[in-house]
């Protein structure tokens, strides 16, 4: 078998099937990552939608040995697209009863309950604050190996984290009152 790694055409990569070889080891980081940002809901959708695109890119890829931060640049861009498509459409509330906190056993009551306060709070952030969230929390990249996915300076990346997180506590502070 061929070495996905080694240069030549990218179209013999993907035609070959070493496509698979080439991405496989990071699928399932990027589904965390987008899982993070969009939530799981949607995250099997932009992961599809993030591969389908590496597939086609894969010409505009110079060094193999980048496809790590590749991806998860790809992931970002796709899950901050669905965000903003969020964002511009109007946000819809189920009703439908789905059982009370009252009806579940004590420990899961208390974890449906903070995570619905985490999301809420998760959703006032922006876009950008998101994905170097996901990015350092979820996939659990470093400050400088986000600033290179993102292709933005470091100090960005750190002021992005600082924001959000100080945006999610007071969000959780407004919360417990």
């Amino acid at each position: 078998m061929r070495d996905p790694l080694a240069r030549g055409p990218a179209r013999s990569v993907a035609e070959s099937g070493d496509f698979e070889v080439l991405v496989g080891p990071w699928v399932a980081e990027m589904y965390r990552m987008a899982a993070a940002m969009v939530g799981s809901a949607e995250a099997a959708d932009v992961t599809q939608d993030a591969l389908l695109d590496a597939w086609r890119g894969l010409a505009r890829l110079r060094d193999r040995e980048r496809i790590r931060p590749w991806l998860h640049a790809i992931v970002a861009n796709r899950s901050l697209k669905q965000i903003r498509a969020w964002r511009s459409r109007p946000r819809t509330i189920n009703v439908e009863p789905i059982g009370r906190p009252n009806d579940m056993a004590p420990d899961v009551a208390g974890v449906v309950v903070e995570r619905e306060r985490l999301d809420r709070a998760f959703d006032r952030l922006t876009a950008e604050q998101r994905v170097c969230l996901a990015l350092r929390y979820s996939v659990d990249l470093t400050v400088a190996q986000i600033a290179d996915t993102l292709a933005i300076p470091e100090g960005t990346v750190k002021s992005r984290l600082h924001s959000a997180l100080a945006r999610m506590r007071e969000a959780l502070a407004e919360d417990d009152r």
